[in-house]
């Protein structure tokens, strides 16, 4: 396993959907098939939706360009279940670090019925279609509506001090990437944790 890298984000950071299609021999597709069916049959919630997987990359100091195509959500759980395998699902997604006023970082953690139960991890999502402007991803709007759905934050709104690019991670076990921005909200921790509550109590009551 490679080493995890975490450095600072660099002013420019361009994510494009590539229109050549994902080529994965057919042997390779089969093993994600059998490894998917073993899945379903365990978790029957797990829905196989689209995922992008990473071709290409040029990166500077000023500037982070990445190209990926379109893939499926099994190849994205097979790669990982086997951090090793040949054509890998290799994502690039979001993150926030939430800090309150007091100085907390607020952590999720997965639920039984998703890849990675019991994970703790900053609120994110991978990449999805709606994000897309004339073929490339906008990344801040994917990051704020993972925080609207996730905890119902806006990053416009006036409780929020300040939103940023913080930090890229790469490389570690699968080598996805990631855009680690910065929300600090004008919350205590406390404050925040009883926000979140009834952000879920709200999706609980319509539905």
């Amino acid at each position: 396993m490679q080493p995890l890298i975490i450095e600072k984000a660099p002013p420019s950071i361009i994510v494009k959907l590539s229109t050549s299609p994902s080529r994965i021999p057919q042997e390779i597709s089969n093993n994600h098939d059998r490894f998917w069916n073993e899945q379903i049959s365990k978790n029957p919630a797990l829905r196989n939706g689209e995922a992008f997987t990473i071709t290409d990359i040029r990166q500077t100091p000023e500037k982070l360009e990445i190209t990926v195509v379109k893939t499926d959500y099994k190849h994205y759980l097979y790669t990982m279940h086997h951090p090793t395998c040949d054509y890998p699902c290799k994502v690039i997604y979001s993150c926030a670090s939430v800090i309150t006023k007091d100085n907390h970082l607020a952590f999720g953690r997965m639920n039984q019925t998703t890849s990675t139960p019991g994970r703790l991890q900053f609120t994110g999502g991978g990449l999805d279609e709606s994000d897309l402007r004339d073929s490339k991803f906008n990344m801040e709007d994917n990051i704020s509506r993972e925080l609207k759905e996730k905890m119902g934050l806006d990053i416009h709104s006036p409780a929020v001090r300040s939103f940023k690019p913080k930090f890229l991670k790469h490389k570690g076990s699968h080598d996805f990437w990631a855009v680690i921005y910065e929300l600090s909200v004008d919350f205590t921790a406390n404050e925040l944790h009883d926000y979140f509550l009834n952000h879920n109590q709200h999706i609980i009551d319509n539905g």
